[in-house]
C-alpha cells in the first residue's frame, strides 16, 4: 500500500490554495494620486478617518484626525457602522471643522464608507481610499487607535458612551504635547490655524 493511499483525501499534494481576492469596487480615488501636498505635511486640512467597533459589533465610534496638527474629533454613532450611521457620523464630525481647514479625507476599504461620493460633493472635498489590506498606509491614525483603545477597550458596549465623554477623551488626546510637533500640543496648533 502506497503511502498516498492512507491519506484521507488520496492526495500525493496539497491543492494550491485560491488568492485572495483584489477589492472589485471600481473608481475609487486611490491613495497613490494623492497630492504631494498631502503626502508631505505641507498643507493644512487633509484627514485621515477610522473607527473603532463595540461590542457584538453593535455600535461604533469614528474618529478623524488632522495630518499636520494630529488634531482629532471622535464622534459616537450608537447605532453601528451601516452606511446611513456612517453618513450620519462623517456629518456630525466634518460639521465641526473650519472650511478652510477641510480640504480632503482619506479611508481605508471598508464598505462602510460607501457614502464617500455624497460626502465629497457636499463638502467640496477630496476622498482618497487606501489600497486593499493596507490600511498602514493611514499610519496617523492606526497608531492613534491605541490611545482611543486605552479608554475604550475591546469588548466595550459604545452604545451607551456619552459623546460629552468623547469630547473629554479627545481633548486629553488633543492637549498632550507631542514630540513630533516640537513639544506642542495639537490642540494649540489646530486652535492656531483655526483662527487664520
Amino acid at each position: 500500500m502506497k503511502a498516498t493511499e492512507c491519506l484521507r483525501t488520496r492526495r500525493p499534494r496539497r491543492l494550491r490554495r485560491q488568492a485572495r481576492c483584489e477589492s472589485k469596487r471600481p473608481g475609487l480615488p486611490n491613495i497613490s494620486a494623492r497630492p504631494d501636498a498631502t503626502n508631505d505635511r505641507s498643507e493644512l486640512g487633509h484627514w485621515e478617518a477610522d473607527q473603532i467597533i463595540g461590542a457584538n459589533n453593535r455600535s461604533s465610534m469614528l474618529w478623524l484626525t488632522e495630518r499636520v496638527t494630529r488634531y482629532s474629533i471622535g464622534v459616537t454613532m450608537p447605532c453601528g457602522y451601516g452606511r446611513d450611521a456612517m453618513e450620519a457620523g462623517l456629518v456630525c464630525g466634518l460639521d465641526q471643522i473650519p472650511s478652510h481647514l477641510l480640504r480632503s479625507v482619506t479611508f481605508d476599504q471598508g464598505s462602510e464608507w460607501a457614502c464617500w461620493e455624497t460626502i465629497a460633493a457636499g463638502y467640496g472635498i477630496d476622498i482618497w481610499f487606501c489600497d486593499p489590506h493596507s490600511p498602514w498606509q493611514r499610519g496617523q491614525i492606526e497608531n492613534l487607535n491605541r490611545q482611543w483603545r486605552f479608554w475604550y477597550p475591546r469588548g466595550t458596549d459604545l452604545s451607551i458612551v456619552e459623546q460629552a465623554h468623547v469630547d473629554h477623551v479627545a481633548s486629553i488626546i488633543n492637549g498632550q504635547r507631542r514630540r513630533s510637533l516640537d513639544y506642542v500640543s495639537p490642540a494649540a496648533l489646530y486652535a492656531a490655524a483655526a483662527v487664520q
